[in-house]
This record gives C-alpha cells, sequence and structure tokens, in this order.
C-alpha cells in the first residue's frame, strides 16, 4: 500500500496530536527529549486538537502540536518541510508567546511552568555550524555555562541530515532513543511517492519488540488508507509545493531584478549596486554556503536538489562556482 508522507504537517498532527493516540505522543517526546526512568512524561494533556478541514486552496488551521505534561511542563512540537527565513526568531518568538500565555493575572512568576520548543526540519538550520541531527539549546553564561533558567529548552531535529547519518553511520544512529521515530517520518517522499523499504523493514522489526512502534505503524496505515483523510493530504501537498515553487520563483525574480537595474543605471557602481540588491534578494551567496555545506556533509546532487527544490544541474552549477 502507499503510505502518506508524516512529514507533512497535516499527517503529522494527525498521528502526534489526537488524544485517541496519546500513547503514540508520549512515547515520541520521551524519545526525543530522552526521557527514561522517573523522568519519563507518564501523561499528557492536548491543548489543541482542532484540525481545520482542508480546502480547495490547501490551507488549514493550526497544525502544530501542544500538550502539557504530567510534570507541568509545556511542549510545543512543529513541522516544517519548507524552509523558513528567520526560523530560529520565529521559534523564540512562538516560545514566548507560550510561555507568557501561562501565566495568570495575579500569579507569581515563579509559577510559569518549564516550556520546550521541539522543531522537526527538513533542512539544516545551522548548516555552517553542526552536522548533527539532533540539537539541543539552552541560556547559560558564558564562561561557566551554569543555566539562566530550566524554563526554556529548544530542540532542533534536522530530517535532511538524519539521512546522511542514516546512509553512512547506520549503526552509530541506531543507538540514539529518536532514530525509530526519525526513520518513520524520514521514509516516505511525498514529491516521488515512494517508500525507503530498507527503512520500512528496520521500522517492521523494532516494531516486533517495542509496542508503541507497533502502534503507530498500525494508526500510520489506517490514516493512509482512509479516502477522506487522503483528499485532504493531497490537498496540502499540492499548497506545500506551490509554496515551494513561489519561494524559487521570488529569488530567481529578485536576481533579475537587481542585474536589470545595475545594467540600466550604466555605471560601474550601479552595476555593483544592482548585483548586490540581486544577490540579497536571491540570497544567492547564502544558497551556495548551504549547498556547499551540504555537500561537504556526504549529501549527494540529487539529495540536495530534492530538499531545495532544485534541479540537480543548478546545484552543480553553484557546486562549480
Amino acid at each position: 500500500m502507499q503510505y502518506l508522507d508524516l512529514k507533512m504537517d497535516f499527517m503529522f498532527k494527525q498521528l502526534f496530536g489526537h488524544p485517541s493516540r496519546k500513547s503514540i505522543t508520549m512515547a515520541f517526546l520521551n524519545a526525543l527529549l530522552h526521557r527514561t526512568g522517573d523522568d519519563r512524561i507518564v501523561d499528557v494533556q492536548f491543548e489543541n486538537t482542532e484540525l481545520t478541514k482542508e480546502t480547495e486552496d490547501g490551507k488549514t488551521g493550526r497544525l502544530d502540536v501542544i500538550v502539557r505534561t504530567n510534570r507541568g511542563e509545556r511542549i510545543h512540537v512543529e513541522i516544517q518541510i519548507i524552509p523558513q527565513y528567520g526560523m530560529p526568531e520565529r521559534l523564540l518568538y512562538y516560545w514566548a508567546r507560550l510561555f507568557s500565555s501561562s501565566l495568570s493575572k495575579g500569579e507569581r512568576y515563579d509559577t510559569l511552568p518549564p516550556t520546550i520548543m521541539i522543531a522537526i526540519l527538513n533542512y539544516p538550520l545551522f548548516p555552517h555550524e553542526t552536522d548533527r541531527f539532533h540539537t539541543v539549546f539552552h541560556i547559560r553564561e558564558d564562561e561557566e555555562q551554569f543555566l539562566w533558567s530550566d524554563h526554556l529548552e529548544f530542540h532542533v531535529l534536522d530530517l535532511s541530515q538524519f539521512m546522511v547519518k542514516w546512509k553512512k553511520y547506520r549503526r552509530e544512529v541506531k543507538q540514539s532513543p529518536e532514530w525509530p521515530w526519525l526513520t518513520m517520518l524520514s521514509a516516505v517522499d511525498s514529491r516521488t511517492k515512494r517508500m525507503d523499504e530498507d527503512m520500512f523493514r528496520e521500522l517492521e522489526g523494532i516494531a516486533m519488540t517495542e509496542q508503541e512502534i507497533l502502534e503507530a505503524l498500525e494508526e500510520w496505515q489506517s490514516l493512509s488508507v482512509d479516502p477522506e483523510n487522503r483528499y485532504a493530504y493531497e490537498m496540502r501537498l499540492k499548497w506545500l509545493l506551490d509554496q515551494l515553487s513561489n519561494i524559487r520563483g521570488s529569488r530567481e525574480e529578485g536576481l533579475k531584478e537587481g542585474l536589470k537595474k545595475g545594467l540600466e543605471q550604466g555605471r560601474e557602481e550601479g552595476l555593483k549596486e544592482g548585483l548586490k540588491e540581486g544577490l540579497e534578494k536571491g540570497r544567492e551567496e547564502g544558497i551556495k554556503g548551504t549547498i556547499r555545506k551540504m555537500s561537504e556533509k556526504g549529501m549527494s546532487v540529487a539529495e540536495i536538489a530534492n530538499i531545495l527544490d532544485m534541479t540537480e544541474e543548478e546545484v552543480r552549477e553553484r557546486l562549480k562556482s
């Protein structure tokens, strides 16, 4: 059968954001947060279970997952397959809104609960800083590294880097508790509508001993065969692919406009300024840097092109320049 891509926010919310699948959500969060023993999450309350029905233009309601745990923490999980500019600031903004909304009028600040942001991305957020697929952030003192507060915690999971590690260092990757869930998210490619059979066999193997993985596979299958759900999924996929196309078009149009402006001015300085503006609009240098870094980390031209929604020839040209 054809499984639907869990990287699609619509499908992600269906599987991990519904009270009827609470046990799956808790197992997923414990794995991502490396919670074991007495530290494990044993109960969650969902704060946003609504799922607006898809329209013809692919727009939906909120497709993130927000829960409050038995430990009093609030956890916000979102998944993104389209590169978002200003993503670090965006996550900080959403954390601040969620954290501040926990305090009612008249309550003391020390009653605010720890608030955790989890961003699952299909592209590198910090391509020049790290090649790890799971990075964790806190506020610490610069010299002695002690925490300002344990109430702020950010997790970034890069599925594109996970795929690189999976192909090259599978034994090492399988030592991390989150690997089965990241494998589940990575196994299907919505654009090619193909499943990585090797990954799926690994999931079937672990499902023989891990009850939550077995439940997740069964629910994934059920959601994938539901006709109404498949239609909503296809509408959402079409909208997201249109957004990728628009981003790419805007980038190229910005470069063209800058070149045109420089040529019209007819002066060397004008040309330089026009080129600078075009490059800034198109973020061409940033794109080249990202491509070079992804290539250095072992990603193939085809993988880079798929993630950045470019042709393989465009990737090769930028690697040469």
